[in-house]
């Protein structure tokens, strides 16, 4: 009796691996299962966007359901609000959601990324992004819709997980101990240039630099292998030791995020959500500039 349980076990973990969700899927993946039973498509992209075109059976989602002002920066709502949010787009315990975005401006694909570290934060892990967004989509010869969707209500229960977030206190208190990635242009990161919205110029002490538009190649996200070789062989970044993310004010940072996490495995990463609009505007936070690290 003993064996036929460990064997039902090693079944259902055998089988909970083989249907967790990729991190990316592509338009011509998406074809094929947009109707699957579970598959919920959320738009990341501004209600305008998604009013004028999007993917057929698509919810809206933008960005302004995920977050809310806190003193002089954005952070995560709370775990009722986000409730609330998931339970209007229709996510079950069962769902598989695919997050895109328009690609309408440069930092357009950066809501999708932050939509699935905040469902992760609050729980919800099975998601994955659509390669490329609605250009992709389209590329490959998906039509789109004006119809807005209203879904059942979802069943999701949300429960937080501190262990993908961080505070400035857990920031401070890892300086030096964690590998931290700034995921800013270069020039904000050296200082040569100081964001108009920032008190302070230069970079977090400690910190290195990587641009989160390095992973792409024009609307892509690079391969597997490229993207291990330029940040785990080339940045000597390990997958087995804490990595936390930053940026200007959270969504540039959940790119690498994803990129780290979910497409290279980095279990023990957390995001910095109010990154540089708490700690460069405060006076005696430790910053380094005109230096690289």
């Amino acid at each position: 009796m003993k064996k036929i349980w460990q064997y039902t076990a090693l079944f259902l973990f055998c089988a909970t691996t083989l249907f967790a969700a990729e991190p990316l899927v592509s338009g011509t993946w998406l074809q094929k299962h947009l109707h699957d039973k579970g598959l919920i498509l959320v738009d990341a992209s501004d209600s305008t966007l998604y009013a004028k075109e999007h993917i057929p059976g698509s919810v809206n989602a933008p960005i302004s359901l995920w977050r809310e002002k806190h003193d002089g920066y954005l952070l995560v709502k709370d775990a009722e609000a986000i409730q609330k949010v998931m339970e209007n787009l229709g996510i079950g315990k069962e769902s598989h959601v695919v997050v895109y975005s328009h690609h309408a401006n440069a930092k357009d694909i950066l809501k999708a990324t932050y939509l699935l570290w905040a469902m992760e934060y609050y729980g919800f892990t099975e998601s994955s992004l659509l390669d490329g967004g609605l250009v992709a989509w389209k590329a490959d010869g998906g039509v789109t819709a004006t119809e807005r969707v209203t879904p059942a209500k979802g069943d999701f229960k949300v429960a937080p997980n501190s262990a993908i977030v961080a505070d400035r206190a857990y920031v401070q208190a890892h300086l030096g101990q964690s590998a931290m990635i700034d995921a800013r242009p270069a020039i904000f990161y050296f200082g040569a240039q100081k964001q108009p919205v920032l008190k302070r110029a230069g970079h977090i002490s400690t910190a290195k630099s990587y641009f989160w538009k390095y992973s792409f190649t024009g609307e892509m996200l690079k391969s597997k292998a490229l993207l291990k070789e330029m940040l785990i062989d080339g940045m000597g970044l390990s997958p087995d030791k804490p990595v936390i993310t930053y940026c200007t004010g959270g969504l540039e940072t959940s790119m690498n995020f994803f990129v780290l996490h979910r497409v290279l495995g980095f279990e023990n990463i957390r995001l910095y959500d109010a990154s540089m609009k708490e700690w460069a505007n405060l006076d005696d936070t430790p910053m380094t500039k005109y230096r690289w690290e």
